[in-house]
């Protein structure tokens, strides 16, 4: 047994813990409490970290690891559109050997800076051989595209991925739809069966752009041009002609297994269909800057009642894959929210999103002791120097 003693322990499921005690042992959580109770009668090991914070491995619910070959490659956009077009063109331009030692890159860096469980979007599953061998807990989500797949059919009958025998028996792994500009209704739809026989979550890019309300009021525009270039146009498509939320509450999409992400253009009334739904929601805040999608309703998504986690995005689409980043934006852009609420949504929100709360996203006994370390100056901001602080990689594992 080993007791990890710091100034501060940060459970997230409860109180932040002045001078704390975490025990571990068989790599499990056995005890969290005030040290000088934690440690009476106790015969282990302690290692005494001094000043700063314990708290638990960070859940990034929102990630494309196969970008990560792109870091550096697609500089920040004024505008969506331009950095959709940018990203493309850039990821088109890649080997399998270099999208591969992407991923590889990108595992190390979300691993690095505290993550512990990921969401992981793919289009090919190149990422998911990488996941299974490497440091942290994941759940795959295997994006379908398909605008012109209009007839009802069964997912494995379009998307072969699906009806491999790995895949069947694979505990975390769900389909993803990749937006309503992207994805028939007969694919949201073809999504939603497969991950509801196997009970788990799905994801989706909701309401990133102005372009894609557009898309869902008229019909035509950008996306308009780039299913045609693509070859995925319908000819005799009708917009829904309604907001991207209550597209997909017509389409029973949304719901407490689904994760969409984004969520720049909601409107309030968005917000309410979201929060009636329970429907998760993943904020990208510094992606949303550097793609120019715009900023996520934040307050009124918390006035709101919505479910809300953190995700990163891409190294297509942001600076970084850490997570404290994020937060680090959302308590300086939101003072007057409680600054320990977004820790808590990069890491037990996140778990709950995934459905893996019982073993992520706070210190408590039982879960698995995937926790780290982040010293501090004892500053009067304690929140934004502890997001500062891991914003600078100051994270470090213990154990």
């Amino acid at each position: 047994m080993i007791a990890h003693v710091s100034t501060w322990v940060l459970p997230v499921s409860g109180t932040p813990i002045r001078d704390g005690a975490v025990v571990v042992a068989g790599g499990r959580i056995a005890a969290v409490g005030p040290a000088a109770e934690v440690l009476t009668g106790f015969t282990g090991m302690i290692c005494d970290h001094g000043e700063g914070a314990i708290l638990p491995g960070l859940v990034n619910c929102h990630v494309h690891l196969e970008f990560s070959a792109l870091a550096g490659k697609v500089p920040p956009q004024a505008r969506w559109e331009d950095w959709l077009e940018a990203t493309l063109s850039a990821y088109g331009a890649l080997s399998p050997a270099e999208v591969e030692a992407g991923i590889g890159f990108g595992v190390e860096a979300l691993r690095q800076s505290g993550a512990i469980l990921v969401g992981e979007v793919t289009n090919t599953g190149a990422s998911w051989p990488l996941l299974t061998t490497g440091p942290m807990a994941y759940h795959l989500f295997y994006e379908c595209l398909g605008f012109d797949l209009v007839e009802p059919f069964d997912l494995p009958d379009k998307f072969p991925w699906f009806g491999r025998p790995e895949v069947a028996a694979a505990a975390w792994v769900s389909a993803a739809a990749h937006a309503p500009y992207s994805v028939s209704a007969a694919l949201f739809r073809a999504v939603a069966a497969w991950n509801a026989a196997r009970r788990g979550p799905q994801t989706v890019h909701l309401a990133e752009s102005q372009t894609e309300i557009d898309f869902l009021a008229r019909g035509d525009g950008f996306f308009e041009g780039l299913l045609k270039r693509r070859g995925r146009w319908v000819a005799d498509f009708q917009p829904p002609g309604a907001g991207a939320a209550a597209y997909l509450q017509g389409l029973e999409f949304l719901g407490p297994r689904t994760l969409a992400v984004h969520g720049t253009q909601l409107n309030a009334a968005d917000c309410g269909r979201l929060a009636e739904t329970r429907t998760w929601l993943a904020l990208c805040p510094r992606a949303n800057r550097y793609t120019g999608a715009g900023a996520p309703p934040v307050a009124d998504l918390l006035k709101a009642g919505v479910n809300l986690a953190l995700g990163t995005d891409s190294l297509a689409g942001n600076w970084d894959l850490n997570l404290f980043g994020e937060m680090l934006w959302l308590h300086e852009n939101f003072p007057a929210w409680p600054g320990e609420l977004w820790l808590r949504l990069g890491t037990l929100n996140g778990a709950l999103a995934l459905g893996r709360d019982y073993e992520f996203g706070s210190l408590e006994p039982g879960k698995q002791a995937a926790l780290g370390f982040i010293p501090l100056n004892g500053g009067q901001d304690f929140w934004g120097e502890l997001y500062t602080q891991g914003a600078a990689g100051k994270w470090r594992w213990l154990g």
